[in-house]
């Protein structure tokens, strides 16, 4: 089933479309592994004999020239305003060190990436308007319009009593 409004769509509504399709198939597993290069060090603070054996600190830096390709246009003023992103190296570092253990670490890096593209899709892809929202819209529309052609003419007829003339109609 086609959408009623989709010929009168402009390219920025499509856009929007798009990302929103992109953005319900979009999870932290869909990341894809080979656009993101891990590192690992100590991770700093208190924690025993322990931190200083084991480097346990994951640190996931994305290259923009890998990833941008990969996300909808929209999105990527958002990513580049983001806390994550090094304008140095045009890329996003994200660091994780809750635990102890290397692959928690990774996948708390990869949360991290995913949790903030999704709050960039929330603050800059507008929602999809129903048909009733749509139908709503229109009757409203049509409803001040009317009052706006009642107002003008009453306020003719108002003008034409004062001249003492017939009022002319619209």
């Amino acid at each position: 089933m086609s959408n009623p409004a989709a010929p009168s769509e402009g390219p920025l509504e499509v856009e929007h479309r798009e990302a929103r399709i992109w953005l319900t198939r979009f999870n932290a597993n869909t990341i894809p592994k080979n656009a993101c290069e891990v590192t690992f060090s100590r991770s700093s603070g208190p924690g025993g004999q322990h931190v200083n054996k084991v480097n346990s600190k994951a640190t996931l830096r994305i290259h923009m020239k890998d990833f941008f390709p990969m996300i909808p246009k929209i999105l990527h003023p958002d990513i580049k305003g983001s806390r994550y992103y090094a304008a140095n190296s045009k890329s996003l570092v994200i660091q994780g060190d809750a635990s102890r253990n290397r692959n928690e670490n990774i996948q708390e890096c990869y949360k991290k990436l995913h949790t903030m593209i999704v709050a960039a899709g929330r603050a800059t892809v507008r929602g999809e308007t129903s048909p009733a929202q749509v139908e709503k819209v229109k009757s409203l529309q049509k409803k001040e319009n009317e009052m706006r052609l009642l107002s003008k003419k009453s306020h003719g007829t108002k003008k034409a009593a004062r001249k003492g003339s017939k009022p002319s109609s619209y």
